[in-house]
């Protein structure tokens, strides 16, 4: 074989090489991104903590938070905004009504307005049995609250005590309502022993104060 057939061959060689890697680097910078589309949550209280379907997603920080999603994956159906820092609590949820497109932003706006936490006033603990006591600690007093859809009382003052046997089966949620305010439900994740307390903080705000659009 002559030189100049053997280096044509090599330039063959070296072209279909170039170009089996460039079709490879393609394929992998596409499964390294991914189909993405993006929720931008907007806030004017930092700190704000922002949960899609109950997984925390990370916290407002400078009025935004950037929140990317794979556009193959199940939806998410709401979510759901906390703030609970010095001394001033809420939290809201809302259904999310968009889903991003690959390489789209979906814009929430998210108007919370906290209010102060209410102080616990401890009353005298009750007597007896294989008792343990929940405090349920509420600021709008007269509010009824429900355990696994139980009315169990209404918050005189800004408490009610609620009295539970340790060998029942344990509740798993707890709503708090009042007329012309938020409902609130939200998880019972303690639960007291024989003779013991748990303190639960339950924040109510007025419906028309939430004026949350997403």
């Amino acid at each position: 074989m002559q030189r100049s057939d053997s280096l044509l061959i090599c330039i063959v060689l070296l072209i279909v090489a170039c170009g089996f890697s460039a079709v490879t680097a393609s394929t992998s910078s596409n499964v390294i991104g991914g189909d993405r589309g993006w929720y931008a949550f907007h806030c004017h209280a930092d700190g704000t903590e922002i949960s899609l379907d109950n997984d925390v997603k990370g916290v407002i920080t400078d009025g935004e938070l950037s929140v990317p999603i794979y556009t193959t994956g199940t939806p998410y159906k709401s979510y759901t905004a906390t703030y609970d820092r010095d001394g001033y609590h809420q939290s809201v949820t809302r259904p999310l009504t968009e889903v991003p497109g690959k390489g789209e932003t979906v814009d929430i706006y998210v108007d919370i307005n906290p209010v102060p936490t209410p102080q616990p006033t401890r009353v005298p603990k009750p007597v007896g049995g294989d008792q343990g006591w929940y405090y349920v600690y509420c600021n709008v007093p007269g509010a009824t609250v429900s355990f696994d859809a139980e009315v169990k009382g209404t918050i005189s003052g800004n408490v009610l005590v609620v009295p539970v046997y340790t060998t029942g089966t344990p509740y798993s949620t707890i709503t708090v309502s009042a007329s012309d305010y938020v409902t609130v439900t939200e998880p019972i994740e303690q639960h007291p022993g024989k003779g013991e307390t748990v303190d639960l903080y339950i924040t109510l705000n007025r419906e028309n104060d939430i004026p949350m659009t997403g």
